[in-house]
């Protein structure tokens, strides 16, 4: 399948990055669309598993609280630190 550049502006940066590459038009427009994917995958995964993390904490905020005392008196740390 063909592809037509029928913007001059975006044809003559074509050139500019085959020359750069030492590739033709063709090469450095594939490199700048595998650069530009892969960008912007990260950036969709950051998204998502912040995503997931929020609705994990959520759904962990939402549990119910079954003992008032405080997390060191739980876990029985005195005012040192120390157990």
């Amino acid at each position: 399948m063909a592809l037509n550049i029928a913007n001059q502006r975006v044809e003559e940066k074509a050139i500019q990055a085959s020359k750069i590459q030492n590739v033709n038009k063709t090469a450095a427009v594939e490199i700048a669309l595998d650069y530009y994917l892969a960008h912007h995958k990260l950036q969709q995964d950051k998204k998502a598993a912040s995503r997931e993390l929020n609705s994990l904490l959520d759904e962990l905020a939402s549990l119910p609280i079954l003992d008032e005392r405080a997390d060191d008196e739980i876990i029985g740390y005195d005012n040192t630190g120390c157990p």
